[in-house]
C-alpha cells in the first residue's frame, strides 16, 4: 500500500464506516463478557492523522496522575457526555480538551467497529486527518505527552503481536506492538490501530 494512497479522503472514506453510521449499528470487537448485566459505558476516540513532517498518527501518554490507565499509550478521547453528539461530538470535544486541536481542523473521514474494553467502556474510534502544521498542546491534568507513530509503521502488519489472555473463567485477545522506540502501545490502542491496519489493507 502505497501511503499516499492511504491519505487519501475518498480512499479511506471507502475503507471505514460513514461518519453518521448510528453507533449502535457498528459491529462490536474487543472484550467479550459473558455476565448478561454487561453494560459498557459509551467512548469515542479520535484517530488523528497528521501530514507533516511525515504522515503519521497522533497518540497521547496518559498522565500518570490519572485514576485510570495512568501513564498509557491513548488515543485522545474519553466517555460520553449528557450533551455530545455521540460519537463525533465526543471524539472532537476530547481532542480538544486533550491535544488542543479543534473541529475547524479536523477532515473526518469515517468511523471503525467498536471496541469493548475490559474496563467497561464501549469505544467508537473516528478517524480524522488534522490539516495544515498544527501545533499540538498538551493538558496537563490529563496528557503527560504527546507523540506520534509512523503512518508506515502502524499499516504495517508485522508491527502487531497477538496474545491470549486470561482472567478468571474467560479468555480474550491483546494486541501489543514494539515498533515505537520509547513507547509501548498495548491493549485497546494497538487493537484499534490493527483494526485501522487491516480495514486499510484490504483489497489493497
Amino acid at each position: 500500500m502505497k501511503i499516499d494512497a492511504a491519505l487519501s479522503p475518498d480512499w479511506l472514506a471507502a475503507r471505514l464506516h460513514s461518519p453518521d453510521t448510528p453507533h449502535d449499528a457498528l459491529p462490536v470487537r474487543g472484550f467479550r463478557q459473558q455476565r448478561r448485566n454487561w453494560r459498557p459505558r459509551p467512548a469515542a476516540v479520535l484517530l488523528p492523522i497528521v501530514h507533516e513532517p511525515e504522515p503519521a498518527i497522533v497518540l497521547t501518554v496518559r498522565s500518570r496522575k490519572l485514576s485510570l490507565h495512568a501513564g498509557q499509550v491513548a488515543f485522545p478521547g474519553g466517555g460520553r457526555e449528557p450533551s455530545d453528539a455521540f460519537p463525533l461530538g465526543t471524539a472532537l470535544r476530547e481532542t480538544s480538551e486533550e491535544i488542543g486541536i479543534d473541529s475547524g481542523q479536523l477532515c473526518v473521514h469515517g468511523l471503525l467497529d467498536r471496541f469493548d474494553t475490559i474496563t467497561g467502556y464501549r469505544i467508537v474510534p473516528v478517524v480524522a486527518s488534522i490539516e495544515g502544521s498544527p501545533r499540538l498542546r498538551a493538558c496537563p491534568r490529563e496528557v503527560e505527552q504527546i507523540f506520534t507513530l509512523p503512518l508506515a509503521t502502524a499499516l504495517d502488519p508485522e508491527s502487531y503481536r497477538q496474545h491470549l489472555v486470561m482472567r478468571g473463567d474467560y479468555s480474550h485477545e491483546l494486541y501489543t506492538m514494539s515498533a515505537h522506540h520509547r513507547w509501548m502501545i498495548w491493549g485497546a490502542t494497538a487493537a484499534i490501530l490493527h483494526q485501522f491496519c487491516t480495514r486499510l489493507k484490504e483489497d489493497s
